[in-house]
């Protein structure tokens, strides 16, 4: 198996192309709409979801099979045709464009590979097993969601304002310090919504710990 390089990609107003427009399908446009692409999606039948949002004009609806050409403006291309051969082509045209392509389920056949995701506010935590269990990547994604680990990314708007505040001042914080200030008080005081007393009582850790750039 390959190891993949781990990556978060701005597809923003870039062209994306889903190949098939079955309800993997249309969970790949979602996702990608999500992340404000410009996406294409090839497919003589799709989902009723998928068939709104092109009615809207949120995605544009190529009526028909893959042709040779589809992944000409491709930036990202997706293919979930269900169809070996139709896969190897999109395959060989990705190959030839430096298209990255991912083959839902055909691990071989794809230059990235999707993980699995779980959100929280402004934290993305994907996992993947490098295509060997796409089952064990669901596990620890179903395990974070339960957990109190994920729970710390209600943090991150506080954290980015002390970041703001510290570039501000021209100061620097070693990462081992601001570690050390991510505590479960500084957890349980944005939970309770305060968050004002949160930032204080941070930006009094952090520039304990500060210098001068």
């Amino acid at each position: 198996m390959p190891r993949y390089y781990p990556a978060f990609i701005d597809v923003r107003g870039r062209d994306c192309v889903v190949v098939g427009g079955g309800e993997l399908g249309e969970e790949k446009v979602v996702k990608l709409l999500e992340c404000d692409a410009s996406v294409v999606v090839v497919s003589s039948e799709v989902t009723d979801k998928v068939r709104e949002l092109a009615e809207d004009g949120a995605v544009e609806w190529i009526r028909r099979d893959y042709e040779y050409g589809d992944l000409e403006r491709a930036f990202i291309a997706i293919s979930n045709t269900g169809n070996a051969e139709s896969d190897r082509q999109i395959y060989e045209e990705a190959k030839e464009r430096n298209v990255i392509l991912n083959v839902v389920d055909v691990t071989h056949l794809c230059t990235f590979i999707a993980p699995s995701v779980a959100r929280r506010g402004e934290v993305t935590v994907a996992t993947s097993t490098g295509g060997a269990s796409p089952a064990l990547a669901r596990t620890f994604r179903e395990k974070l969601e339960s957990s109190r680990i994920l729970e710390y990314a209600d943090l991150a708007p506080v954290l980015s304002d002390a970041r703001a505040e510290l570039r501000r001042k021209g100061l620097r914080v070693p990462p081992d310090h601001w570690q050390a200030c991510i505590t479960e008080e500084l957890l349980d005081t944005v939970q309770a919504g305060q968050s004002d007393k949160a930032f204080d009582l941070l930006m009094e850790g952090l520039l304990a710990g500060s210098e001068l750039i």
